[in-house]
């Protein structure tokens, strides 16, 4: 089970600029109709996990990366790394659900080709991922500061359009998001087995293998660990310590305008991902969005769900 999530808040300036020149970069391309995709990507679905081939300069060998839309950096395996005859340059702490700060070493890919298309002078957190399977590495904010995505589990193709205006032909339901640091947000309720209804703000992690990760400031305030009965639990490796989960489930989810029922849950004392503004109730992984294809123009802060 995976919850090495990487929503993650990187102290690194050069990061920050980046971004800045990302985002200023991709807003020019706003003119005219977005009906064709620039790249159409066939995805494996390996423990919950969207798996996608990548390709970078100075090799031959395909990579295999996870597409999370929480991942806020990119991260390479160390041993993906050193085959690449890769070196890490600079420094990072980065901060994962529980808050603990890692200290990590930071390396450039000139280039990582998706398809036909390429994105250049990638920063990739060097990290063990062993844990994770035949995995090289995570990536999901990089790639939606510079494109549309979609990614449409029927067919498990992750369809990219250029930045701007939403493609035409989108026929989804449209939900505006937030930005928790750089992560996506949005409004979501949830019914508890005595009636009560609750609403929140969730992080959309594509990448999470569960159906809401709560946080424990979320679950302590409304006894979410008492009015939940208790299915099974779970002890997990994160980055820095073994964390203890306990699953359940809460009997629908409101979402996008549809109410799934039966949604598997998760809680641990150690899960607390802060919001900026905003108190955060948890996030939305794979389990909910399997049943929809999503439509993520993160430079419009929109969703569209269908």
């Amino acid at each position: 089970m995976w919850r090495f999530l990487w929503i993650v808040t990187v102290i690194s300036c050069s990061t920050l600029l980046y971004a800045h020149a990302q985002r200023k970069s991709t807003t020019s391309a706003d003119a005219g109709e977005n009906k064709k995709p620039v790249a159409v990507i066939p995805f494996q679905l390996v423990d919950k996990h969207v798996i996608i081939p990548v390709l970078t300069s100075g090799s031959t060998d395909t990579l295999h990366f996870i597409f999370d839309s929480g991942a806020e950096v990119t991260v390479l395996h160390t041993n993906t790394a050193a085959r690449l005859h890769l070196k890490g340059g600079t420094n990072a702490y980065m901060s994962g659900i529980n808050n603990a700060m890692a200290q990590t070493s930071v390396a450039t890919l000139n280039v990582l080709y998706f398809g036909d298309q390429r994105l250049p002078y990638v920063k990739a957190y060097l990290e063990n991922l062993d844990d994770l399977g035949p995995v090289d590495g995570i990536i999901g904010v990089a790639l939606m500061k510079t494109f549309i995505v979609k990614i449409d589990y029927r067919q498990q193709q992750l369809v990219l359009y250029k930045a701007g205006k939403t493609p035409t032909n989108n026929a989804g339901r449209l939900l505006h998001f937030q930005l928790n640091y750089t992560t996506p947000i949005i409004d979501a309720s949830i019914q508890l087995p005595n009636g009560t209804r609750l609403s929140g703000n969730y992080h959309i992690t594509t990448g999470g293998d569960y159906g809401i990760l709560f946080n424990w400031p979320y679950v302590d305030k409304n006894k979410l660990n008492t009015l939940l009965p208790t299915i099974n639990t779970d002890r997990v490796q994160d980055m820095l310590k073994v964390l203890y989960y306990i699953n359940s489930s809460v009997p629908s989810l409101e979402v996008g305008g549809r109410s799934l029922k039966n949604v598997p849950i998760s809680y641990s004392k150690d899960i607390d991902d802060l919001g900026v503004f905003t108190e955060m109730a948890g996030s939305i992984g794979y389990d909910v969005w399997k049943d929809f294809t999503l439509t993520i123009n993160y430079d419009r802060k929109e969703l569209y769900l269908e």
